[in-house]
């Protein structure tokens, strides 16, 4: 799905997709809002929100971009090009 973030383009799903949570393949990237306990406040890359549970690929510090699927932390992702491409909102992001 591609959405408008600032002046970027970007190819990737949101927390606000269409697609099936169960069955679906999308893995979305999201970046850590605030922490608390196992479950991390996240932000795709159109300033969706939700509750991350994170306990998967913790340690988890603010900042750091997640890839989730089904309300679940199940990877990171390495501050790259890619990351900024895909423009997950927040610091680095252009």
């Amino acid at each position: 799905m591609t959405r408008r973030n600032d002046d970027l383009m970007v190819d990737a799903c949101t927390l606000d997709h269409d697609g099936c949570v169960v069955c679906s393949d999308a893995g979305i990237p999201v970046r850590v809002v605030s922490l608390a306990g196992d479950d991390a406040l996240c932000e795709d890359t159109v300033g969706n929100r939700a509750q991350i549970a994170v306990e998967l690929v913790a340690p988890v510090r603010e900042g750091d971009v997640l890839l989730t699927h089904g309300g679940v932390a199940i990877g990171r992702m390495e501050h790259t090009e890619h990351t900024e491409r895909v423009g997950v909102r927040g610091e680095g992001t252009t």
